[in-house]
């Protein structure tokens, strides 16, 4: 697993609380049109899941289009959460 951490803000797209993974929908801008795009991850066993106020909470505190900003690093194709924290 590489130990870069990215991050990226976007949307709450999904949540499948069984599998521990969320989707993201991000805006991006191709070609000068803005699209959306869905953004996979796994969430890490240790994910920290903060909100504004970077106060604690757990993963059913998260909800579809809650704004968030996820720190992640890649294990070949897929994207691990480390942190979770909402923005808005």
């Amino acid at each position: 697993m590489s130990a870069f951490i990215r991050t990226i803000e976007g949307k709450i797209a999904s949540i499948d609380h069984g599998k521990k993974e969320i989707s993201l929908a991000i805006q991006e801008i191709i070609a000068g049109v803005q699209q959306e795009k869905k953004l996979d991850f796994l969430l890490d066993p240790n994910v920290r899941i903060t909100n504004a106020s970077n106060q604690q909470m757990k993963l059913v505190g998260l909800k579809v289009d809650d704004k968030v900003e996820v720190g992640y690093t890649r294990d070949k194709s897929k994207k691990i959460a480390l942190f979770i924290k909402i923005i808005s």
